[in-house]
């Protein structure tokens, strides 16, 4: 099964039993040096995933409320070059799940640098319309971002997903709610 699709079908299992009510709480992460905000309570799970020529284990906390999908996804490297090739293989497998027609590359977005993080061209907020595995209309808000942590580097993946544009204040909560600690 490719990536994409394993790291959207986890997403949904994950977040399969949360709540409907934008009830915004901290979620501090255990395994990551990071706390977020999230409307509902979350689901977490790890997955050891085949990347490239090598597994990786994904950590993933999130939720569904209110029509959207919030979501973390992180991952540590012990190879600090890999985190930009690792962002642009997430960017890839969400454009690839969204079915977006035209082939990929990179799509003008703003660099998404949180204090801390590394300074990486790739290092991206984007927002994507494009259509789910049933063919529906769905809306995409994503942030990649890396951090150096001793030896190794940490690239997570923020994302919002919805049928609808989801409201201006929803998505602002949930992005200035990523500090890192």
């Amino acid at each position: 099964m490719p990536l994409a699709r394993r790291l959207i079908l986890t997403t949904a299992m994950l977040l399969a039993a949360c709540s409907p009510a934008l009830n915004w709480r901290v979620v501090r992460l255990a395994d990551a040096p990071l706390d977020l905000m999230l409307p509902c309570k979350p689901d977490r799970a790890v997955r050891e995933l085949a990347w490239g020529t090598q597994t990786l284990a994904v950590s993933m906390v999130g939720c569904k409320a209110d029509g959207a999908t919030y979501a973390l996804a992180h991952v540590a490297l012990a190879q600090p070059q890999d985190a930009a090739s690792v962002m642009v293989d997430w960017q890839k497998a969400l454009h690839q799940q969204l079915q977006i027609a035209d082939a990929w590359q990179p799509l003008p977005g703003e660099t998404f640098v949180l204090p801390g993080t590394l300074a990486l061209p790739q290092a991206r907020q984007l927002q994507w319309q494009g259509r789910n595995d049933q063919g529906r209309t769905v809306y995409a808000n994503a942030r990649w971002f890396a951090r150096a942590e001793g030896p190794q580097v940490r690239v997570y993946q923020a994302l919002v997903l919805s049928a609808e544009p989801l409201a201006a204040e929803a998505l602002q909560s949930f992005v200035q709610g990523l500090q890192l600690r």
